[in-house]
């Protein structure tokens, strides 16, 4: 049988060698039971005996009890007891708790725009409970905060008296309050803008004459500036005071530094294929994008888009966006699209659209368009009907990300609802295959996105994404065409045509700059195109699933996406390679 090596350490212990806990106790504790000390403390039965083990626990033990009052806590000894074969130790802690001292008054004094009962609703420290040091600090903040949110930005409290009862028992606690002078701001002086005009970052920052002075809304204005994505940097709001307006008042403003960002964006590739055959003519495809995002300094922005695909198939797109209607934060833009589809029909749309900021993150719209869709006269066959669309929607966006340009938190969420009449003009000669010539058109889709950030520098995405059009007829050019960079990746741009569809993009990002990252994705498809008997093609239900890398680079011309992807069923060398700019119109 195994004996036993009885040590008794009175205040310290000597240096041992490594030896493995078997079991930890304590004695002479009654406010925390045995089982709670044990599972508080560092040193835990199977680790490894060692001095520090004991120092830290021997910490964490008297921290723990100061907590919750008991400040004359102490630990009277250890017991050590070794094996005799020095392979196990056995642990005991002998304590003495001493009396738990709590608070039984708690004021404050001094002040005088905000009642007493109101601050002390605010504070977690209340009478009847230990006092907490780290507790009654954060109370403090959270008056403070008050204060500033209120107009009181100078305000100062600090702890007048705490006065421990002769039983050391009870603490009676007064918080002494200078409220400082009450501050309200008329200005915003801004530095370092170059071609953004002056008064489009004040009246972004929304700041009203003799506005009282609240940190909750001085918080808001470097963020709402940050938001136009002019510039690189924003810095935090500076208080400066101008004058005294009174004896207990002051006036003063704000000051911001900028520094300007590229607010102009090209992006442009062009290829030329040659002619094939005898007696034909090569051709040009490419991509080229021009976005103003800042036109004159005003904030105004424009975009032109042109796209070609391949020798019969092209799109055109333009915008321009008017903020600050009047004074106003609303905003006009208006939207003309062109897409002429392989040689079969070309589809026009002007759409003009009204917005709104109801709060900071959230906004409505409303939109008014014309579609109109003309087949090419030289077919020999049909292929859809000449008509013309006029359609009203609204739409809802909520958006709380941290940054526009490249995100590490928050959500983006928009819904939009259209409805519209379409009536069927033509050819004259295909009118006969048409029963009904005026019927209604529904779409509606639906984006989310959001962002989080489980360690430094990564960003974890998920999009959420869904389009649907509903109408008793539907032709191949009212589809929504999907596949490529901003849907499903591995897939060639715009190769299935749907009137449902849904979509779900992962992505893991490792951000390498201000707006750059390099990521690993993941995106799952799902689609329904419905059967059109004018043409004999047949329904179709389809799920895909594509996957890759990627980077977005921050480049002089704008945010660079640059993604390898393959698709369903596709080796290495079928993968797709997609080329864009980062949209930020």
């Amino acid at each position: 049988m195994c004996g036993w090596l009885f040590l008794f350490v009175p205040s310290s212990m000597h240096a041992q060698k490594q030896q493995k806990i078997i079991a930890v106790q304590c004695k002479g504790n009654n406010y925390f039971s045995e089982r709670e000390v044990v599972e508080m403390l560092p040193v835990k039965a199977g680790s490894e005996f060692s001095s520090d083990l004991i120092k830290r626990s021997k910490e964490v033990l008297g921290e723990t009890y100061r907590q919750e009052g008991f400040y004359h806590f102490r630990i009277d000894s250890l017991s050590i007891i070794f094996s005799d074969d020095s392979t196990a130790v056995r642990l005991t802690f002998y304590v003495t708790e001493g009396v738990q001292t709590t608070i039984q008054t708690l004021e404050v004094q001094g002040n005088r725009a905000i009642p007493s009962a109101q601050l002390l609703a605010l504070m977690e420290t209340t009478a009847g409970m230990p006092l907490n040091e780290q507790l009654l600090e954060s109370d403090i903040r959270s008056l403070l905060n008050v204060y500033s949110n209120n107009g009181y930005p100078f305000t100062k409290i600090r702890s007048d008296s705490i006065i421990l009862s002769n039983d050391s028992s009870q603490l009676h606690i007064v918080l002494l309050i200078e409220e400082g002078p009450r501050v309200f701001l008329n200005e915003l002086l801004v530095e370092g803008n170059t071609t953004t005009e002056t008064n489009v970052i004040v009246r972004e920052a929304r700041m009203g004459k003799l506005e009282l002075f609240q940190q909750k809304k001085i918080d808001q204005v470097k963020k709402r500036i940050e938001r136009t994505q002019l510039f690189t940097s924003v810095s935090e709001p500076q208080l400066y005071i101008t004058k005294a307006a009174a004896p207990d008042s002051l006036i003063g403003g704000l000051a911001i530094t900028v520094n300007e960002g590229g607010t102009n964006t090209f992006d442009g590739i062009l290829g030329y294929v040659p002619a094939s055959q005898p007696n034909t003519k090569g051709y040009f495809t490419g991509d080229i994008f021009f976005a103003f995002r800042n036109l004159f300094g005003t904030g105004r922005k424009a975009l032109v888009k042109w796209k070609r695909e391949h020798e019969l198939t092209q799109e055109l797109e333009l915008q321009y966006r008017e903020p600050w209607v009047l004074g106003y934060p609303i905003g006009l833009s208006g939207l003309f699209f062109q897409r002429k589809q392989d040689s079969s029909y070309v589809k026009t749309r002007l759409e003009f659209r009204a917005d709104v900021a109801l709060i900071e993150e959230l906004s409505v719209a409303a939109t008014v368009a014309t579609e109109s869709i003309y087949p090419a006269a030289d077919l020999i066959q049909f292929s859809v009907f000449e008509s013309n669309l006029l359609s009203f929607g609204a739409e809802i966006l909520y958006d709380t990300r941290d940054n526009l340009r490249n995100p590490t938190d928050g959500i983006r969420y928009a819904t939009q609802l259209q409805q519209g009449v379409k009536e069927i003009t033509g050819p004259q000669k295909y009118l006969y295959l048409a029963s009904d010539k005026r019927y209604i058109m529904q779409k509606f889709s639906m984006d989310a996105e959001g962002y989080l950030s489980p360690f430094t520098r990564q960003v974890f995405m998920l999009g959420v994404h869904g389009k649907q059009i509903t109408s008793s007829r539907l032709e191949v050019s009212d589809l929504y065409q999907f596949g490529g960079t901003t849907t499903v990746r591995g897939y060639r741009e715009n190769q299935f045509f749907a009137s449902k569809l849904a979509w779900v993009n992962l992505e893991y990002r490792f951000l390498t700059g201000r707006a750059s990252s390099v990521y690993g994705f993941a995106d799952v498809g799902y689609f329904v195109r419905p059967e059109d008997a004018n043409r004999k093609i047949s329904a179709q239900e389809k799920s895909l699933y594509g996957y890759g890398f990627g980077t977005r680079l921050e480049t002089g011309v704008g945010i660079l996406n640059i993604t390898f992807a393959l698709g369903e069923g596709d080796s290495f060398s079928e993968g797709k390679i997609h080329v864009g700019v980062v949209n930020e119109f």
